[in-house]
């Protein structure tokens, strides 16, 4: 049986149920580019002298997976290592778990909590990220509030460092500045759910830097 294809838009209306959202830029925009880097698969036909790109309905769950992912992670990029990169997969799970495990609402985006949790525990596991969708822990999906200003994350953490600890740190670890982070999150309680995970990234970042360090030390002297 052949395939059903869909544009972007309305690919975006089937999975999230709305007309508003489908027609918003920055969602188009986003979806887009997960055609541009090779995470979906899709096919051109000529449409009065413009090419039109369409996914098929296998890719359907791909997408809806990428959207959500990319409401944290706004690098393409880096979602799309989320499905190819166990790796990747693993560090993001636990930067997720340490935002939504202590949330019920994000930069206002209010939040499922079972959903929520459920969201984290299929990215920990070996949950297929092409063949499944992950529950959806937003009452509405975050891009459709924050358009163009940012993923959730760096809204949610430049609006309230200035009053959990936890989100200074993790702003600290998004800029790179993981020795800040570290010397911030020695401060906490590792009991606290999210510190754990988080100081052990912050940790292993700072350990492959070092090696870098060393590396071109060596070869420096050669």
């Amino acid at each position: 049986m052949a395939s059903s294809y869909y544009s972007i838009p309305d690919a975006l209306k089937i999975l999230f149920g709305s007309d508003i959202l489908s027609q918003i830029p920055s969602l188009r925009t986003k979806a887009n580019s997960f055609l541009r880097n090779d995470l979906l698969t899709f096919k051109e036909d000529l449409i009065v002298h413009k090419k039109s790109k369409f996914i098929p309905e296998t890719e359907l769950d791909t997408l809806f997976n990428a959207m959500l992912l990319s409401a944290v992670f706004t690098d393409s990029k880096k979602v799309k290592a989320i499905f190819c990169e166990p790796l990747k997969r693993q560090q993001c799970a636990e930067v997720v778990k340490a935002i939504f495990t202590r949330q019920h609402s994000l930069a206002g985006i209010a939040l499922s909590s079972s959903k929520a949790t459920d969201f984290v525990t299929c990215l920990e596991g070996d949950f297929d990220l092409r063949a499944n969708r992950l529950p959806n822990p937003f009452k509405t999906l975050p891009q459709a509030t924050l358009g163009s200003n940012g993923s959730l994350l760096r809204v949610l953490l430049a609006q309230a460092a200035v009053l959990e600890p936890m989100d200074s740190i993790l702003m600290k670890y998004l800029d790179g500045e993981w020795l800040e982070a570290q010397a911030l999150i020695s401060q906490l309680d590792t009991n606290v759910a999210g510190v754990a995970e988080l100081k052990a990234e912050i940790d292993k970042k700072i350990h492959e830097a070092e090696e870098v360090d060393d590396l071109l030390d060596f070869m420096l002297k050669l």
